[in-house]
């Protein structure tokens, strides 16, 4: 095995860290027993930040014990999409023009910062029994394989690239090209992709483990060409999707590279001041390319120049867009507040246990596939006629619907177990590394869609990477047979 374990436990830290957690728990009551002396409309304002201080605790410690942690993250991202959002909203719904269709009382305010809080503590206390059991996970230091391994990984993740570009090519054949689908809205290429003709073709299924193959290859390796492949090949992905307007694809390879180098390199990944400043750059231009990825169609379809798409960009930016309660932060609250003040019949977990099935191909599925719990509430949201909205969907509102108050207690341990997962999976050598890298976007994807797509991402990343390893295994195994000089071939030797 790649790696080598040393232990961190002993039972001072543990008494330190109960006694931190002990004063954590202290400052929160008190905080929000002074909120609720001052004005019960207080409420929200209270919970929200009880939810950004239980979320902020578990986070960072999370992170200062084992670096970029998938449960640290998913705990910063509950934060962002649940406790600082619903902070904002607290603060400014009286005042500020909001982009929900429907406006809410601070009844329905509290009430979910109410489930939030549950659903936050629910991982706090899962962590907290699972350190208490001995089953946290142990550091881990890298030790690089040979030469080999590294020659095998690269020519198996740009098989993978490859055949993830043609499924890609192929998804856009059916709106009429890749160009043509510039020209679209992508309120028009998302009715195209859900209409029950087409096809869905798996490309992101080779191209995240093509990106963790090339990632990993790349920093074991002192070739040169590695590292140039595999910028490039990374650039030119996060290119093509950031030209249909897709944001998260960007972030998702951003995370599979960070989820190698925090194994392989976590020197790199220590946040310093250039880092934060990096961070917040990246925050700023993702909201302003949120609002203006509408101009892409106009400049495509030829209704307007790129000197005149700026101008008019210019004209209407506006601080509101870096904002959370303007961002990508509001959209899958939004379903939790519906779900707060409403009293629909509980779904008795349908939406989880439905969704395991659904990764089968339409051909193989015994009947019509149930409809995704998003889709269903991007239509109840939708307002006159044009194409429909995303919102997302807050995984609070999925448990709360399927199985009331109590149920958003269990589905958030088990959400942690989840993360504890993949986290123990570093410590089983090349494949767990990976395995790992290609998986840790969906600590951020949980936090803002359902349940289905977060399990069909890990289900098909998973076979993924298992075609991209046996094809890596196979490579291996004809340079043991033939004893060609593998590592020392060059791209130009395969032509």
């Amino acid at each position: 095995m790649p790696i080598q374990f040393h232990s961190s436990s002993s039972r001072t830290k543990g008494r330190e860290w109960n006694l931190l957690l002990a004063g954590f728990a202290a400052a929160c009551v008190l905080i929000v027993l002074v909120l609720q002396i001052v004005s019960a409309q207080n409420s929200p304002v209270s919970l929200a930040l009880l939810t950004i201080l239980i979320s902020g605790f578990t986070s960072v410690w999370q992170f200062r014990k084992y670096g970029l942690d998938p449960l640290g993250l998913f705990c910063l991202g509950f934060l962002l999409y649940d406790g600082l959002l619903l902070l904002r909203l607290s603060l400014v719904s009286g005042t500020s023009v909001m982009l929900y269709p429907t406006s809410f009382g601070y009844e329905t305010y509290a009430a979910a910062g109410i489930l939030c809080i549950i659903a936050a503590t629910a991982v706090l206390l899962t962590i907290f029994v699972w350190e208490l059991t001995g089953s946290s996970s142990e550091c881990a230091y890298f030790v690089r394989p040979d030469a080999s391994a590294s020659a095998a990984w690269f020519w198996a993740g740009i098989c993978s690239y490859l055949t993830g570009i043609v499924l890609y090519y192929l998804q856009f054949q059916q709106y009429g090209g890749y160009l043509a689908a510039l020209t679209m809205t992508r309120g028009e290429r998302f009715g195209l992709a859900g209409d029950s003709g087409s096809l869905s073709y798996p490309y992101l299924a080779f191209i995240v483990p093509s990106i963790a193959c090339l990632c990993y290859s790349s920093q074991i390796s002192d070739k040169k060409y590695q590292r140039i492949a595999f910028y490039a090949l990374t650039a030119l992905w996060c290119i093509l999707v950031l030209a249909q307007g897709d944001r998260r694809l960007v972030l998702q390879s951003a995370l599979t590279v960070a989820g190698v180098m925090a194994v392989v390199r976590p020197q790199a990944l220590r946040l310093r001041m250039r880092s934060w400043l990096l961070i917040v750059a990246a925050y700023c231009f993702f909201a302003v390319f949120g609002n203006a990825r509408s101009f892409i169609s106009a400049i495509a379809a030829g209704e307007t120049s790129v000197a005149q798409a700026v101008a008019e960009l210019n004209e209407e930016m506006s601080n509101d867009w870096l904002t959370p309660e303007h961002s990508e932060f509001a959209g899958p609250y939004l379903s939790l507040l519906v779900a707060s003040s409403g009293h629909s019949e509980r779904l008795l977990g349908s939406s989880y246990y439905e969704s395991f099935l659904t990764v089968l191909p339409k051909f193989m599925y015994p009947g019509q596939k149930p409809e995704l719990l998003t889709r269903q509430f991007d239509e109840e949201m939708h307002q006159g006629s044009g194409t429909i909205s995303g919102w997302g969907y807050n995984p609070v509102a999925e448990a709360f619907v399927n199985f009331g108050v109590l149920g958003v207690a269990l589905i958030f341990a088990f959400w942690t177990l989840y993360f504890l997962a993949i986290r123990s999976f570093r410590r089983r050598g090349e494949w767990g590394i990976l395995l790992s890298a290609v998986l840790l976007s969906e600590a951020v994807n949980a936090n803002r869609i359902d349940f289905r797509n977060v399990y069909w991402e890990t289900t098909y990343f998973t076979i993924g990477l298992l075609l991209t390893g046996a094809v890596a295994l196979v490579l291996k195994k004809l340079h043991q047979r033939t004893c060609v000089p593998f590592t020392n071939l060059r791209p130009s030797a395969w032509a």
